[in-house]
Formats: structure tokens, sequence, C-alpha cells
């Protein structure tokens, strides 16, 4: 007989597993509460990659106007916009992703619930749903489903006059002022947005730099670029009283500076909740990182496996995605582990940003004795030719023999470039072989040329 799969989340943990259980003869279902795809593709990656293309245009424009002819005529400003249109257009993205999705899951006929599963049992889950409840057994079960906005205090106690990560895609109109609470990936993306549109934007970071964890030449470079637009940055800030008042936020600060916004916007990280789900009668324990689980996604209940954010691993989609993937070859007999040292990290605003591997700091930590190398996008023919010369490549070696441990790349398509170094990072390739590849000129990727030289 066939193994019985359940996996609670269809978003890009969980709907990946599904697909590969297919694949591997599994009889298995999924079970959302919510829309299909999850956050990333209806509250997280996908909607905001919608409003930065949006922006990234009124951005471009600026670079254009240059260019007109005097007295052209043409007038263009971030007030000109429907931000409704603007809402409208990220909406029919997500619903044509969404549609092509649950026609690929019904094509490969895999059982999709609608509603709330709990466990009852070590083999039986209990889901509620619009047809009332069902309980289905199975032989393992896969958890994916997700986090929240996290709200640390004072915010939360005002939770619901504020925005978060989740619901900022349904203002009612565009803010002409807007704090945001958080200077990591998801705060960074929706300052760069919101500034283009014409917000006046305010970052407020508990911690001394934006980007933690990222490279300082990274953090650097990414906050003066954002600096130069207008976007205002207080770090190493702690926030001591909020008040609501009149449709105006107030901030006050331990120091007894006050920040003023219109809206604010809380990016503060994200927190699961498994509150309801049973895990108690399993004797799963968790907090607000998640379920622990290992490199192959097993949790300390044996048939129970956790992937994406709600294990606390590594809180990317697409880590998501291949973890869902190993728990899935796991379940089936495979003895699969996850690499997060080959794990892309990306910030998709303007400049953008691309990480792979280790950091100067991070392979020291690790007892590297590192060499690090670094060209800037100044010196690039394609950069100079596009406008876009902000940022650098910058290439992490172990002394010892010239391994690629790293890399960090800002502007251009790093997004898009980060994946060739991942490579070079899981073949374990060295600084000779990179020299070997032919970089096309001109483009982007030479700056990764001119680093290996350096």
């Amino acid at each position: 007989m066939p193994k019985k799969v359940i996996i609670i989340g269809a978003g890009p943990g969980g709907y990946p597993a599904a697909l590969r259980l297919g694949e591997l003869g599994a009889e298995v279902a999924i079970v959302e509460a919510r829309e299909f795809g999850g956050t990333c593709l209806n509250r997280g990656c996908i909607p905001s990659k919608a409003f930065l293309d949006t922006g990234h245009r009124v951005h471009a424009f600026d670079g254009l106007r240059k260019l007109l002819r005097d007295g052209s005529g043409a007038a263009f400003s971030p007030d000109m916009l429907d931000w409704e249109k603007v809402k409208a257009r990220r909406a029919g993205v997500i619903t044509g992703l969404r549609t092509s999705l649950e026609k690929l899951f019904l094509a490969k006929k895999i059982e999709v619930i609608r509603g709330k599963a709990a466990f009852t049992g070590p083999g039986e889950v209990a889901i509620t749903g619009p047809r009332g409840a069902v309980k289905k057994n199975f032989d393992a079960a896969i958890l994916a489903s997700g986090t929240r906005p996290a709200f640390p205090p004072p915010f939360r106690d005002f939770h619901a006059e504020l925005t978060d990560s989740d619901r900022v895609f349904d203002l009612p109109s565009l803010p002409k002022s807007l704090l945001i609470v958080g200077g990591g990936v998801i705060g960074l993306e929706f300052a760069c947005f919101f500034n283009a549109m014409g917000t006046e934007v305010g970052v407020l970071e508990l911690l001394p730099e934006i980007l933690a964890g990222e490279d300082p030449q990274v953090a650097r470079a990414v906050r003066s670029s954002f600096e130069k637009r207008g976007v205002k940055f207080h770090l190493g800030k702690r926030t001591s009283a909020l008040t609501v008042s009149g449709g105006l936020r107030t901030v006050e600060l331990e120091d007894g500076a006050r920040l003023q916004a219109g809206e604010i916007l809380v990016g503060a990280g994200r927190a699961a909740d498994l509150t309801g789900m049973g895990l108690e009668i399993l004797g799963l324990a968790w907090d607000r990182k998640g379920v622990k689980a290992d490199a192959g996604m097993r949790t300390s209940v044996p048939n129970i496996y956790a992937v994406g954010d709600v294990n606390g691993i590594s809180p990317l989609a697409h880590s998501a995605s291949r973890q869902g993937e190993i728990a899935a070859e796991n379940i089936m007999g495979g003895d699969r582990t996850f690499d997060a040292d080959i794990v892309p990290r990306c910030v998709y605003a303007w400049p953008e940003v691309g990480s792979v591997g280790l950091n100067k700091a991070q392979a020291e930590a690790r007892g590297f004795a590192v060499k690090t190398a670094r060209a800037f996008h100044l010196g690039i023919g394609r950069a100079a030719a596009a406008g876009e010369t902000e940022g650098f490549a910058q290439l992490v070696f172990d002394a010892a023999d010239g391994t690629v441990l790293g890399a960090q790349l800002v502007g251009g398509p790093a997004t898009e470039l980060i994946h060739f170094l991942a490579l070079a990072v899981k073949l374990k390739l060295k600084r000779a072989d990179l020299k070997e590849l032919i970089y096309a000129h001109p483009t982007m990727a030479e700056a990764i040329h001119e680093a290996l030289y350096k």
C-alpha cells in the first residue's frame, strides 16, 4: 500500500513537498486554512515584488527625465499614480499564479483540503473546514504552516491600529509618511518602494546597523543609497512608548526623541503560532521560533517533519521549497540533508543584494584564515553605460587554498548573478577555477571577474 502523508500548509514548503511525494508514489493530501500558495505568494514575496516593480518604474523615470528635451512638456510625479490600480495590478499577479498552481494540483490528482488541521493522535488529524469536520489517518506528516508578523512591545498593544507585511498591501490610501519598524529585508524592501512612491519614509532599528548578519560593507552601501534618496534611519534606538491620536502615530524613544508618521509598518520579523494544532498530543514542543528539526527536517517525533519558516532554520521561501523536497524524499526512505551554506540571500530593493555562503566575519568565526577581494561597479563598462554604478562584487576565499567560501553582491542584477557563485560554494571551486571562465563584455558579471584579480 502507498504511504499516506498529510501536509499542513500549502505554501512554498508544503506544495513542493506534495508534488515530490506524488512523484514518489505516496498517497498525499495537503491542508490549507487560507489561500493556496501561503504567505509567499499571497502576502509576501510575490506581492512585494509587484509593488517594487512599480516603484522601480517610477525610479527609472527619474533617470530618463534628465534626457528629455528642454521644454518638452513631459511631466510625471508619483502622485499621478492611482493607488487602487497599483493594488489591483498586484492582486492580478497573485490570482494568475495561484490559479496556475491550483490547476497543477488538480492535474496531478493531489488532494487539497480546505480547513484547519489539528492532531488528535500520533497518526490522525482532524480537519475543520467549510464542509464540516473530517479525520484523516497518516503514516507521516509535514508541518509547513509558516509564521506570522511579530509585534514587539509596545507595538503589540496597537496591533489593530498599525500595519505589517501581511496587511500593508491593503492600505486604503498611499501614506504621506511612514515609519518602518525593522531594518531587515522586509523593512528595507518596503522602505524602497514607498520612498519611490513619494512617501516620507523613516526606518527604526534596534540594532546599530541594518541587515543584521550581512557583511558590514553591504549594509553600509545599501544604507548610503537609501539615505541619498531621502530615507531616514534611526539606528540603535529602543522604543519606550507609542501613541495613536488623530490619524498620527507618535513613537517615543528611550533617549527622549519623538518620531511621528501617518502610518507605522511593523517589519520586525515573524513568529510561529502553532496554538490549536494539537502538538501537545504528540509531545512536540514549540516556541515563537517554531518546531526544532534536524538537517533532514525530522522533528523529535519520528513520523513528523517540519519545513520552512516553522522550523526556524532558514526563513526564506526557496529554503522552504528545498526543505519540503528533502522531507518528502526522507519520508519515502531517502537520506537527504539541507545545506544552509548554499542558500542565496536576496534583497530586491535597489541596489539589489545577493549573498551566499560565509562573509569574512562568519568565515573567521569558523576558524578559516580568510582573504577577500572586492571590485566596485564604478569601473565596470556595463554599469557605467546603464547608470548603475552603485555597488560592488565581493568574494571570500580560504587563504590556504583559494576555495570560495562566500560572496556578496550589491547592485545590478545581484539576485540573479548570486546563483553561479552559490554553485562555486557548493562545488568548493577555487579562485583559479573562476578565473578560467570567460566573462562576456560588457556585463555586470565582469565585476566578479575584476574581483578575482584584486
